[in-house]
């Protein structure tokens, strides 16, 4: 009889416990265990707050701190690197909305053909634009639009008459303006050109033979500020001494003018133009060490002095050695025929009562380069004062003259020197 004793007298109560146990189970010998009750994951000790020393937890807030800073280090990373891709893409954009609009301002990349503009009356500056632009005049209406605005009055629009016009594709704004308000009128084309060397004071006569302006109002534009927009005409505004402002910027060429041009339009295309034939030079001329006013200005004396483009290298390596080292050899001026009258080519040019003020730029008299440039130069000298020869002697060469018939003889020293000019012809 159990009475709830165990063998050794020890009292245990059982409960309410039942066991219920299928009798095929009691059979076959097998049977399945009820499972067991499953209980909630006891919190690790580390992990639970409420088990944390305070050393334990200043270490977990100095964590988080931590956790945090790097976080927002690294979110500032992202974003400073989403504004300069931001900075440099609306750069970009805006950069080459604004080439693209200096082009169609001057027809720098318009072909060459003719179209038919026809305008209503009472024609506004937005009809105005759109109707250009329809008929392939232009390429960007909203900065026609922009100039007409700046350089056309309200109570100038009744100049533009109703009709039908014709116009070049390769007409700047000015131009097209000038075309459009005047009449039916077809305005008369010249080509005039403009040999390397020339000087500006020599440009102003040819304008002024061909009618497309006077000297005096091409002289006096090519010294004023108005074009110190232009990339390669801003250093200049700090620049003094020069006689002439822009000689030696601009290009010699062949262009096509109207008679009666505006000035701006007139020096601007020259300007322009200089510009984009030097661009292929810029990155060399920056390497130099040289200013672009002085690679100017040097290969304005190169056009000036040598015989032929694979002379100027070599002329070019004679300037490049006096300025370098010349001193070493007692040589202390470049000593050009060149600069004595400018910007006369020679005595006989000179005016019987023109006075010379231009000391600054007689290279007998003055050391290193003259104040500015002494013509416009092409592009053959300008390479050729980025790049002097380096073939044989001429990294040595100080001194060079030239016969009668263009041949070139080049020294290194005094005495050679004496030799080849009576070779020349230039002493007994």
């Amino acid at each position: 009889m159990n009475n709830g004793q165990t063998p050794g007298g020890e009292n245990r109560t059982t409960g309410n416990f039942k066991l219920n146990i299928d009798e095929r189970d009691l059979a076959t010998g097998t049977f399945d265990l009820p499972e067991r009750r499953s209980q909630p994951p006891r919190p690790e000790y580390s992990m639970n707050k409420a088990y944390l020393t305070e050393k334990e937890r200043q270490a977990e807030k100095k964590a988080h701190k931590k956790r945090d800073r790097l976080k927002a280090r690294k979110n500032r990373r992202v974003y400073s690197l989403v504004w300069v891709c931001m900075v440099l893409l609306v750069s970009f954009t805006l950069a080459s909305y604004l080439i693209g609009g200096s082009n169609d301002f001057f027809a720098a990349k318009r072909p060459e053909g003719t179209t038919e503009v026809t305008l209503p009356e009472d024609v506004t500056i937005d009809e105005l634009s759109q109707i250009v632009y329809k008929a392939g005049a232009i390429d960007k209406p909203e900065f026609f639009k922009l100039f007409c605005m700046i350089t056309v009055d309200d109570d100038e629009l009744e100049y533009f008459q109703p009709g039908t016009y014709q116009l070049e594709t390769n007409m700047d704004y000015q131009n097209i303006i000038s075309t459009l308000q005047g009449g039916n009128q077809t305005r008369e084309v010249v080509k005039v050109t403009f040999p390397e060397g020339t000087t500006a004071l020599e440009a102003a006569a040819l304008l002024e033979e061909n009618e497309v302006c006077s000297a005096e109002d091409f002289l006096e534009a090519v010294n004023s500020s108005d074009f110190d927009n232009y990339d390669v005409i801003a250093p200049l505004a700090t620049v003094t001494g020069k006689y002439y402002k822009l000689e030696g910027y601009l290009f010699p060429d062949t262009y096509d003018f109207y008679k009666g041009e505006e000035i701006s339009s007139v020096v601007g295309k020259l300007v322009y133009n200089f510009q984009n034939k030097a661009e292929s030079l810029m990155e060399d001329i920056q390497a130099s060490g040289m200013t672009l006013d002085q690679v100017v200005t040097l290969a304005s004396i190169i056009q000036r002095e040598a015989a032929n483009t694979q002379d100027m290298y070599d002329v070019s390596a004679v300037l490049h050695n006096r300025l370098d080292f010349g001193a070493q050899a007692g040589i202390y001026r470049l000593e050009c025929d060149s600069t004595i009258y400018y910007p006369y080519h020679t005595a006989e040019d000179v005016p019987a009562d023109g006075a010379l003020p231009y000391g600054n730029y007689n290279t007998y008299e003055i050391q290193g380069l003259p104040a500015g440039a002494i013509c416009n130069p092409g592009l053959d000298a300008l390479d050729a004062a980025v790049h002097p020869s380096t073939e044989g002697d001429a990294p040595n060469y100080l001194y060079f003259c030239h016969a009668a018939d263009g041949t070139a003889y080049y020294a290194t020293n005094a005495d050679d020197h004496a030799y080849n000019l009576q070779l020349a012809g230039l002493t007994e």
